[in-house]
């Protein structure tokens, strides 16, 4: 008992001390994981599967809301960070409306991990069924394991968890909090982040590593973005920042007045 709760107090100060190495290695050990036992998503699906109804989870309308809640929350959260800074840059006489490094933050972390990596890059090229799909279930497409390309590409599948991703993005928000409230609020977002996604694997629509594979690059990528926007070498003030955006509005709006002339002169004269 002594050893577990040394070993856990160990796991818990070295997430607090190094999130990002060991974000890295978290992926790494889920896709060694599942790459050596692939039948473990197989399996783990199976217990969410009835003979005759299929995934009966997706029938039941309390877990559609669920799911609907787990889908809309973090793109309604998402696109608004990503307009309020391009309305910063429409708009570079006025404030953001956000404080410049919240926006800078979270706009980078939807575009970096839900929007390039898991639907720009993993969901297109890693053509991997969705469980409701493959032959064990009911389908018609043959199981491919986590990190294996399938049959076909740019079709977007299973490969990692879309939902999971937008849910974990969520997570940063209990760091802008009142302290005596982080940790309350960071349980309460965890807490929804494994709601949603195991929801998804009970419809059938994610393998167990979809989620967790997911869950650690997304989570490494809001951790490497914190370090550069917020970290002690970051380099960037509200201040500052709100500044380098407005002259970005500003230069932008520069070259956008000198485009007319530059399309003008580029377009030969073909009038006789």
């Amino acid at each position: 008992m002594t050893a577990l709760l040394s070993w856990k107090s160990y796991v818990v100060e070295s997430f607090k001390t190094t999130p990002l190495r060991n974000l890295i290695l978290l992926s790494l050990l889920f896709s060694a994981l599942f790459i050596r036992m692939p039948t473990v998503d197989v399996e783990f699906s199976r217990m969410f599967f009835v003979d005759g109804q299929g995934f009966a989870a997706r029938e039941v309308r309390s877990l559609q809301t669920l799911r609907a809640i787990g889908q809309y929350v973090p793109t309604a959260f998402g696109i608004l960070v990503i307009l309020a800074l391009i309305l910063k840059i429409v708009y570079p006489r006025r404030r953001c409306l956000f404080p410049a490094r919240f926006t800078l933050y979270f706009s980078s972390l939807f575009l970096l991990g839900p929007c390039l990596l898991v639907n720009g890059i993993l969901k297109p090229l890693w053509d991997r069924p969705r469980p409701i799909n493959i032959l064990e279930f009911g389908g018609q497409f043959t199981f491919v394991d986590a990190w294996s390309l399938g049959g076909d590409i740019l079709v977007n599948r299973s490969f990692v968890s879309g939902e999971t991703a937008g849910v974990i993005c969520l997570l940063p928000l209990a760091l802008f909090v009142r302290v005596e409230w982080r940790k309350s609020i960071f349980a309460l977002l965890s807490v929804f982040a494994v709601v949603v996604s195991m929801n998804r694997i009970a419809f059938g629509g994610h393998f167990l590593s979809d989620v967790l594979i997911s869950a650690a690059l997304n989570g490494a990528i809001a951790v490497a973005l914190w370090y550069a926007i917020y970290g002690p070498q970051a380099h960037y003030s509200e201040a500052s920042l709100e500044r380098q955006l407005s002259r970005l509005g500003f230069s932008l709006r520069r070259s956008l007045a000198k485009l007319p002339a530059k399309l003008q002169k580029a377009i030969p004269n073909r009038m006789v």
